[in-house]
């Protein structure tokens, strides 16, 4: 099953002479930032199709590429003034294809909350820490407990919680009221758990 990313172009340019085309474009595919180049020569040796995936070392690292003789003599040659996107945009679409098929699907989120969940993940798991949330676990959670907040705090921490009412003052204050106290009374009584 291909993972299916939303992707959306932020920058395209195209270029052609008399004796090469090319094109060159930008995607954000979910969190991640991948570079296609499809470059058409008169000859076949110096024809590329290739995209990359940008590293968090903000370098590119190539996933995939088309060798051209699979592509070359479906491709007009080069001169000053053909239609570089109808020739090589095919490719480019196949290429930002491939790629989405071969990254993992990751969540994107904030950097600040990624922080803050990968901390959470250390303290509970340790510095190198993993745990799979399967749907089942998320589905009891909603169930029970109240929602799942994360509150910044003056003093630069975070508060997680689930343990408040969804009309608790601390949630409705963002923390500048304290918990009523009420809470751990309707918790502890198994009341309903959408109120929990």
């Amino acid at each position: 099953m291909t993972t299916s990313f939303p992707h959306t172009v932020v920058d395209e340019s195209i270029s052609a002479a008399d004796g090469y085309y090319t094109l060159l474009r930008i995607v954000h595919l979910g969190p991640h930032t991948v570079r296609v180049r499809v470059h058409r020569d008169v000859e076949l040796e110096p024809c590329f199709a290739a995209a990359e995936v940008l590293s968090s070392e903000m370098t590119w690292t190539p996933l995939v590429m088309h060798h051209p003789d699979h592509w070359f003599d479906r491709t007009a040659t080069p001169f000053r003034h053909i239609n570089v996107k109808a020739e090589l945009e095919p490719l480019a679409n196949d290429l930002t294809q491939r790629v989405t098929a071969v990254l993992v699907k990751t969540i994107a989120l904030p950097e600040h909350v990624m922080d803050v969940v990968g901390a959470l993940l250390a303290v509970a798991y340790g510095s190198a820490g993993e745990r799979v949330i399967t749907p089942d676990d998320v589905r009891w959670a909603k169930a029970n407990g109240g929602p799942f907040r994360a509150i910044d705090r003056q003093d630069g921490s975070v508060l997680l919680t689930k343990a408040h009412r969804y009309d608790c003052p601390l949630l409705v204050s963002e923390s500048d009221v304290p918990c009523d106290g009420k809470c751990q009374a309707v918790q502890t009584a198994g009341g309903n758990p959408s109120m929990n």
